[in-house]
């Protein structure tokens, strides 16, 4: 989805949207899938099971950071509109690399996810190298992991019926990473849109209880360890720990992600930062995907007296 500004739009007239909306992440809707189940250990194989497609996430991700181009572009014709939409933007933010992280949290389970995540992978990298510095790069490729030479979207297949197959493929695709800018069900992520801005500003002012988020993850990391020890492991343990592993680090992700506002903050996102780098036997790319949530949240951080962050603070 490309957003184009027009010649004659302004923020300061732009329409609002009246009704505010429930705006939900990538990452905190993931908490409506956990079940209720009979164990946590069967909880966490359920989560496993229906966890959502990649292709979504990436349209998601396209759209707001597209909103936040749009944004960008609108300020630079009224400076005056900073400090009215500056967490318009912030939520925007937040929710785009909600996504991105997302993206990179969740399995593949499908041709469409692994295309989705090996072409959003590709343009990390390549951000990356443009933009970054070694070691900027190097935890990039920890993040996305293994990815081939050569993209298989660039070899042609033989055959009209191949060929169409491809079409159909292709269209399907790029349709998924263009959705329309829309309120959702309850619960449940969708786009957003500037025009929804008191929505967007709604969800920032409610920032989650990051020392909350801690603790949820600290008990879901130590069930997993738990079921690690288990010496013949079923469906259900393997489904488990790896459920369990995916919802833990989405929880220590937010708190990474999200600026600090209290005390209480820095030292969940400390905590945070303690635990996941001493845990050599998780994958590495989790680790990797805090440690640029964390990054993140920084910057945002960073940009105002509103907000504390761990190193000046911590």
């Amino acid at each position: 989805m490309k957003i184009t500004t027009r010649r004659d739009e302004l923020l300061s007239t732009i329409a609002l949207d009246p009704t505010v909306y429930q705006v939900v992440d990538d990452l905190a809707a993931l908490e409506r899938l956990v079940p209720v189940a009979p164990s946590q250990a069967e909880s966490l194989a359920i989560f496993r099971r229906q966890l959502p497609g990649l292709l979504e996430l990436r349209g998601r991700g396209q759209v707001h950071t597209e909103q936040v181009r749009r944004l960008i572009g609108l300020l630079a014709r009224e400076k005056d509109q900073v400090e009215r939409w500056i967490d318009v933007a912030n939520a925007l933010t937040i929710m785009t690399n909600a996504s991105n992280l997302a993206l990179l949290l969740l399995p593949a389970r499908s041709e469409d996810d692994a295309w989705a995540r090996e072409q959003f992978g590709r343009n990390l990298l390549r951000h990356a190298r443009r933009h970054g510095d070694g070691e900027d790069i190097a935890l990039t490729r920890r993040a996305v992991g293994y990815l081939p030479k050569r993209s298989a979207a660039l070899t042609l297949p033989e055959g009209a019926e191949a060929i169409s197959e491809m079409i159909e493929t292709m269209a399907r695709r790029v349709g998924a990473l263009r959705p329309k800018p829309e309120a959702a069900a309850s619960g449940a992520p969708s786009t957003h849109s500037l025009e929804q801005a008191d929505s967007l500003k709604a969800y920032f002012d409610a920032a989650p209880d990051l020392a909350g988020l801690f603790g949820g993850a600290q008990k879901v990391l130590a069930l997993v360890d738990n079921l690690r020890g288990i010496a013949e492991p079923d469906a259900v343990t393997a489904d488990a720990v790896e459920g369990g592993l995916i919802l833990a680090y989405a929880r220590l992700t937010r708190v990474a992600l999200w600026p600090g506002r209290y005390d209480d903050d820095v030292s969940a996102k400390i905590a945070a930062r303690d635990l996941v780098r001493a845990r050599d036997a998780d994958p590495d790319h989790l680790c990797a995907l805090w440690e640029i949530a964390f990054g993140q949240g920084e910057t945002v951080a960073g940009q105002s007296s509103r907000f504390l962050n761990v190193d000046e603070h911590g």
